[in-house]
């Protein structure tokens, strides 16, 4: 589904706390995911900047952009180091695709043995709105919000409820609702 300027002009606000980029710092983000059943980062520099502090994701989902500009290296290279399953999905720019959906609803099923890196063919900036509903509760999702910070979202009743609203008021097909055997 593809999503008018208008409806993206609806998600660039912050889905969660904002971390703004003059405050982010090793500390504030460890306590940010201290407990969380999983860690799952959106976005090439948000992915780079966490694991720059230590943290690794359960799931990354990159693009190997920032800002639509084409980079050296996708994010979370430093992942590599470890043992990460890789995958691969398509998603075109100002869309959220099915097939990206069901790549990310497979990557957190199998993020619990190893880290899992998703390269999206297109862009990832979407997709944070699925893994909403499809990460665990206690969760916690990350992504950038250009020239302001990362959004640190944690996973509840209540956000998977306003992500499915907000799914359905742009218009978009949610599959079937979330999958329990995954979000559970």
């Amino acid at each position: 589904m593809f999503l008018s300027p208008e409806n993206l002009r609806i998600l660039k606000e912050p889905f969660g706390l904002l971390l703004e980029n003059k405050s982010v710092n090793k500390v504030k983000l460890y306590s940010s995911v201290k407990h969380a059943k999983l860690i799952v980062s959106v976005g090439d520099a948000t992915t780079d900047r966490v694991t720059l502090y230590g943290i690794i994701p359960s799931v990354c989902v990159v693009d190997g952009r920032e800002r639509r500009v084409q980079r050296i290296t996708a994010g979370g290279d430093s992942l590599l180091q470890n043992q990460v399953l890789q995958l691969r999905c398509s998603n075109p720019a100002g869309t959220i695709s099915k097939g990206a959906v069901q790549v990310l609803r497979d990557a957190i099923k199998a993020s619990s043995t190893n880290p899992v890196r998703v390269i999206v063919e297109g862009e990832e900036d979407l997709l944070a709105l699925p893994i909403f509903l499809l990460a665990p509760y206690g969760s916690i999702v990350m992504y950038g919000l250009p020239f302001k910070g990362i959004v640190i979202v944690r996973i509840d009743f209540e956000t998977r409820k306003r992500a499915k609203d907000l799914m359905e008021s742009l218009g978009i097909d949610w599959i079937g609702g979330y999958d329990d055997a995954v979000a559970e």
